[in-house]
């Protein structure tokens, strides 16, 4: 009894895996970088192993591996259920506020974009055309993230083809909190972005980081700007400008020069040369 019964586990278990496809990919990162007068090489890069299968219900289960250059763990290891009532992410998550932002965030090595905190689960669904809501939690202790016990929820609706605006907050159980409020827009070759992130200590000391964005495209060939300030009860810590080049050498293939600077840190004044390769 005991043979048959491990004999059905098995053939099971291979009928299983028949179903599910595998998709691998990812990104690879190499960039010279050269910060008043010190100079290094870097790498940043990624291997996504996604495994998926249908149920009879329709339902889609996917899981998420990542590694990264080193063999490592690279962080967002998840599974995830979709269907039609939405999409539900369980792992090492985007957290609702960190779904919908980054809008300024258009560079390889040195943009900025916001502070983000990831969490342990993520409801996305979309209510009605252009509107999409993430709801996210966390527990006491949770998986690949140093969040505590919390939630959070995001919005972000599209105004046509012209922009997106988004809001969303995280409250913690300390009492601490995030709040992001952002929009992204496009006319011809021309993108614009704003974001504002506010951190929220326990005493109610605000943290408030605001970006903006413009980036102008011609065929393969684009020139970005980021501008991003860091202030805290009157005192602005960081006010940092970084320019890019970036050119596509092929699909999914780009060349980069990058630039930032800091007008508080003269220190950070870095260059960085690339190519980045997206598989």
């Amino acid at each position: 009894m005991k043979k048959i019964l491990m004999a059905a586990t098995v053939a099971a278990l291979m009928s299983t895996s028949a179903l599910a496809e595998i998709t691998i990919g990812g990104d690879f990162e190499w960039s010279f970088q050269d910060s008043n007068g010190t100079s290094t090489s870097a790498v940043d890069a990624d291997l996504n192993i996604k495994p998926s299968m249908t149920t009879d219900t329709g339902l889609t289960i996917g899981a998420d591996f990542n590694i990264n250059q080193d063999g490592g763990d690279d962080g967002s290891n998840s599974l995830t259920i979709s269907g039609g009532f939405g999409k539900v992410d369980l792992g090492d998550v985007n957290s609702a506020t960190d779904a919908i932002d980054d809008v300024t965030d258009w560079g390889y090595a040195l943009t900025n974009g916001s502070p983000s905190t990831d969490h342990a689960a993520i409801l996305s669904i979309s209510p009605f055309a252009g509107a999409t809501i993430h709801v996210s939690g966390a527990a006491d202790s949770n998986y690949g993230t140093s969040a505590g016990a919390g939630y959070a929820y995001a919005g972000t609706y599209a105004i046509g083809s012209i922009a997106t605006v988004g809001y969303g907050k995280l409250e913690n159980n300390d009492e601490s909190s995030e709040t992001i409020m952002n929009v992204k827009g496009s006319m011809g070759p021309i993108g614009l972005g704003y974001e504002k992130h506010t951190a929220t200590t326990t005493g109610g000391v605000d943290t408030d980081t605001t970006s903006m964005s413009a980036a102008f495209t011609i065929g393969a060939t684009t020139a970005a700007v980021e501008l991003m300030e860091t202030e805290s009860a009157g005192t602005v810590s960081s006010d940092e400008t970084t320019l890019g080049l970036h050119h596509a050498i092929a699909p999914g293939l780009v060349a980069f020069v990058e630039f930032t600077e800091d007008d508080k840190t003269a220190s950070e004044e870095t260059t960085a040369i690339g190519i980045a390769m997206k598989f």
